[in-house]
């Protein structure tokens, strides 16, 4: 084969990958796509789409509970990585990092609940805990997802909305009375998680990386790289957010003053506090009622 044959060859193959990706990027159904007040649910069916790399799109100030219908997927949850299955359930809280890695030659079928966590109560909340994070074996619950269709299809806005927080409780009661045996994940990092644990347990602390070093006893090159393959952002900025989210968990609870949340959270100055906040949370912080 001459040189001239082997570069169109070349070409002619960066092409058609070229239009492949470009196909793969659009094809996207929704089966729907509630978006009011403070829930956010969604039905999709992904075609070979790839995941996003930003960082904010995988960690912010809510909940999230997604239930897997089909598809070939890794979710990543923090340190922990699942080969999700059929009636797979990951419970993610807020400001924890989260993203699938998935095969782009299946489809990814899942419903997605996004919810402030002040609009469940208590007497759930008291047991959110034991829900967080992947549990499996759900097939029971696939009726009550179903429902989440039907609702949209048939009421307007407003009772939609209110039947879809309503068949949330359902889906939360049914996870606790029913709680499945915790799956094993396929991957752990143990570094990661070592540094994740260090983050939440010193979170309202001014956190430098020589203080996670120290306690680690790791260099700063090796924690940096570590944090960095996995997560896909340095470690400070993953503190950064980390403690906006949570300082923002704590100021709409109301009965705060905002300049103390700041200083609780480790930061000396109000104005690097608001700054930081409205560009994570996307408004300004206030106490609602206020």
């Amino acid at each position: 084969m001459t040189l001239v044959n082997t570069n169109v060859i070349f070409i002619l193959h960066v092409f058609f990958n070229h239009i492949a990706i470009c196909l793969i990027e659009i094809y996207d159904i929704v089966m729907f796509d509630f978006k009011y007040l403070e829930i956010d649910f969604s039905h999709k069916l992904n075609g070979h789409t790839l995941p996003s790399n930003d960082f904010k799109k995988h960690m912010h100030d809510f909940y999230e509970l997604i239930f897997f219908v089909k598809g070939d997927l890794n979710y990543v949850l923090e340190s922990e990585t699942k080969k999700m299955m059929p009636n797979d359930i990951v419970l993610i809280p807020a400001g924890s990092f989260h993203y699938g890695e998935v095969n782009p030659s299946s489809e990814y079928e899942r419903y997605v609940l996004k919810f402030p966590i002040n609009i469940i109560p208590d007497c759930i909340v008291n047991n959110m805990d034991n829900l967080l994070g992947f549990s499996g074996n759900y097939s029971h619950l696939e009726q009550l997802f179903l429902e989440l269709d039907r609702i949209v299809d048939k009421y307007n806005q407003d009772y939609a909305y209110t039947l879809l927080k309503n068949q949330l409780m359902k889906i939360l009661i049914d996870m606790q009375s029913d709680r499945q045996k915790k799956i094993e994940v396929v991957q752990y990092n143990y570094v990661v998680a070592q540094i994740i644990n260090y983050v939440n347990e010193n979170i309202k602390k001014n956190i430098s990386l020589n203080d996670i070093c120290n306690a680690l006893h790791f260099s700063r090159a090796y924690i940096s790289s570590e944090f960095s393959k996995v997560m896909h952002t340095s470690i400070m900025t993953y503190i950064r957010y980390k403690k906006i989210i949570a300082a923002h968990q704590r100021i709409i609870q109301g009965n705060v003053k905002i300049s103390d949340v700041a200083y609780e959270y480790g930061f000396q100055e109000y104005s690097t506090f608001y700054r930081n906040y409205t560009k994570i949370i996307g408004r300004p912080p206030f106490v609602k009622g206020k």
